[in-house]
């Protein structure tokens, strides 16, 4: 058996066992739109095994007297057998559930920054409330029903995009002194950047420093020029619900009241559209789009990200990282379901 056997059976459950992450995590946000149950499998075993077989055979007869036909008969055979087996896991129990509320690091974020990922894409995702600043903390929830406050949120993130592209903004630690290891915001001085001196003005920030102290906190109370940065994040599954917003749903699932419709104060349908603003969006289909990045089937319905739309693309290749970074030394629950499969 050639090792270019060996090399396509290896590729090819790379890349079903890919394709099974990204689905159970698009399926999962899509439960998470209609307040349906989450649940998470992983791999946690894989084995396969290979058997290839060749057999020859000859023959004949050869009468002793003379009126008989001398015969010779001949035969071969191939055979190839693939037996791979999977074992799944659930993850669940304490420890994951514990990591799903818990939330997110500011190492994290500071991780998913420093790789290349946009701050305005991650920070969206991940902060929910920033120095009084509201990014729909309700979204970190099941769907709402009063609008959300974003606006203010969405123009510091694009700021701080804006100032990330330039390399005028560096996300660190603190060297030396009382603050020694403490994570900081880094910025240009006063009038050297627009972007920076709105940046200060929305956040409060005192306009004579460059270093600025991030710090988990759940309140805020409004101070002018100050040194610091407080930050609430989400939990990891506040970030599940708040891509579920972006999730489309059929007419007939909001008429039959399938899904939560959040409302303006006027009485309007909200859009929550311009909350996520291009950060991500997962269409719905009768039938299974011949385009789709990623689909899933639920509901009698086909949800999907188009190949197409690399934004969504980004932030779900965001999560993704980010899930894997929170849970991905989680303990495991016995196997769940052991799959034996013979090709």
């Amino acid at each position: 058996m050639s090792p270019s056997t060996y090399q396509g059976s290896a590729n090819g459950y790379n890349i079903a066992l890919q394709k099974t992450a990204d689905e159970q995590l698009l399926l999962n946000l899509v439960r998470l739109k209609y307040r349906d149950t989450p649940f998470f499998l992983e791999a946690s075993s894989f084995t396969a095994q290979f058997d290839f077989n060749t057999n020859a055979s000859i023959g004949g007869v050869f009468p002793l007297t003379g009126g008989g036909t001398d015969t010779l008969t001949t035969g071969a055979g191939v055979s190839f057998s693939e037996r791979p087996t999977i074992s799944f896991t659930p993850l669940q129990g304490e420890d994951f559930v514990s990591r799903l509320l818990n939330p997110v690091s500011f190492n994290t974020i500071s991780l998913l920054y420093n790789s290349g990922w946009s701050i305005d894409s991650v920070g969206r995702m991940v902060v929910q409330r920033v120095n009084g600043i509201d990014n729909a903390p309700g979204a970190s929830g099941p769907t709402p029903k009063v609008a959300a406050v974003y606006a203010d949120f969405n123009r510091l993130s694009a700021l701080m995009f804006e100032l990330q592209k330039t390399n005028m903004m560096q996300l660190g630690k603190a060297s030396g002194g009382a603050r020694d290891g403490m994570p900081v915001l880094f910025l240009p001085p006063s009038g050297v950047s627009a972007q920076a001196d709105e940046m200060r003005e929305l956040l409060g920030l005192d306009p004579s420093l460059t270093e600025y102290s991030v710090v988990a906190g759940s309140g805020w109370t409004s101070e002018e020029q100050t040194s610091q940065i407080v930050i609430n994040t989400r939990s990891l599954l506040g970030v599940f619900y708040y891509l579920s917003q972006g999730v489309e749903s059929p007419s007939k699932h909001v008429e039959n009241g399938w899904v939560t419709v959040t409302l303006n104060e006027d009485g309007t349908v909200f859009d929550w559209s311009q909350v996520l603003n291009e950060l991500f969006e997962v269409e719905v289909s009768s039938s299974r789009p011949d385009d789709a990045y990623v689909a899933t089937y639920y509901n009698g319905n086909w949800y999907s990200i188009s190949n197409s739309d690399l934004d969504s693309k980004a932030s779900f290749t965001i999560l993704s990282q980010m899930f894997a970074l929170e849970t991905g030394d989680v303990a495991s629950q016995m196997p769940l379901l052991t799959i034996p499969v013979s090709n």
